[in-house]
């Protein structure tokens, strides 16, 4: 990010930093002494979520104030050609290794933003990201996760195509998220295949609990400059989930199975790829496909669009 973008981010935090203060310092705190122990606990979890629900609205309400950077807008050019999609080390459902040819397309430099994601929302009456208490979030962390230059979560599948689609864009699918990821050769990570904190995933050795500013992590940057395609957040595709696809897929161009496979235990599913902040790096594999119900909203499932050229 630019100068002005990191001026932008470092006056959101120091605002932020003195709203938690504030609510610390001054603000009412519960009378445990008057209640039972079992209600005092009840007490407690319903003032968080209270508090959180303050936060949330103060954060809005910045959000509607901050410009959206054009840095945020780039896309990257993937160009024409081969590539191997698909890894032999990895999940049987990444295999067979297959080699495809894809058109040039265009990709989003960045996962998707907070701030770009409400501009969508105040543009068209759409609704609000959900952010609950996921993963043993405590509801007071949640308003950590809204920072306007980190990537949007608490988004469906259905809410990322709508915003891509207000933006003139769509999805891209999954080969187009691999190629985008990886290049044209094979790499377990988008830097390579050695093992380096380089990504915001599980751990502490980006020191980064949560989602992280896009782009801020410099090294997770793909072979055509896309940032964020390890860690930070999972991201939605176009694709329907189909557990053997790699097996029957066009040759050129494929956009994914009609339909995806229902089984007894799951609804029909859309692809997920990418690590988020809460997988560990041997998740976040650029050949790793995971599978979800596309109107699940979660906190680490973000996205970013894509266009044919």
């Amino acid at each position: 990010m630019n100068r002005t973008l990191k001026y932008i981010y470092l006056v959101f935090i120091v605002v932020f930093a003195f709203f938690i203060f504030y609510q610390i310092r001054y603000g009412e705190q519960p009378n445990v002494l008057s209640q039972a122990p079992q209600d005092s606990e009840f007490k407690t979890l319903a003032r968080q979520r209270e508090e959180a629900e303050a936060q949330f609205a103060i954060i809005e309400e910045m959000l509607d104030q901050i410009p959206i950077h054009p840095e945020l807008e780039q896309m990257v050019p993937v160009p024409a050609g081969h590539f191997l999609m698909g890894n032999l080390q990895g999940h049987w459902t990444e295999q067979p290794v297959r080699e495809i040819y894809l058109d040039n397309f265009l990709i989003d430099q960045y996962e998707v933003t907070f701030a770009q994601y409400y501009a969508f929302v105040n543009a068209t009456g759409h609704r609000k990201p959900r952010l609950a208490g996921y993963l043993g979030v405590d509801p007071t962390d949640l308003p950590r996760l809204m920072n306007p230059f980190s990537p949007v979560v608490g988004v469906s599948w259905e809410d990322a195509a709508a915003y891509c689609l207000w933006k003139e864009k769509r999805l891209p699918t999954e080969v187009e998220w691999e190629k985008a990821a990886k290049g044209t050769r094979q790499r377990k990570w988008v830097w390579g295949n050695e093992a380096k904190p380089y990504a915001n995933v599980k751990g502490e050795a980006d020191g980064v609990r949560f989602s992280s500013p896009v782009g801020a992590m410099k090294n997770d940057r793909s072979p055509y400059g896309a940032m964020d395609m390890t860690g930070n957040v999972m991201e939605w595709v176009a694709d329907w989930y189909q557990e053997d696809y790699y097996s029957i897929m066009p040759e050129r161009n494929p956009l994914g199975p009609g339909r995806g496979t229902e089984t007894a235990h799951y609804r029909i599913q859309r692809v997920i790829r990418g690590g988020s902040w809460n997988d560990s790096l041997m998740r976040a594999w650029t050949s790793t496909r995971f599978k979800m119900d596309p109107m699940y909203r979660d906190v680490t499932i973000g996205f970013r669009c894509a266009k044919s050229s």
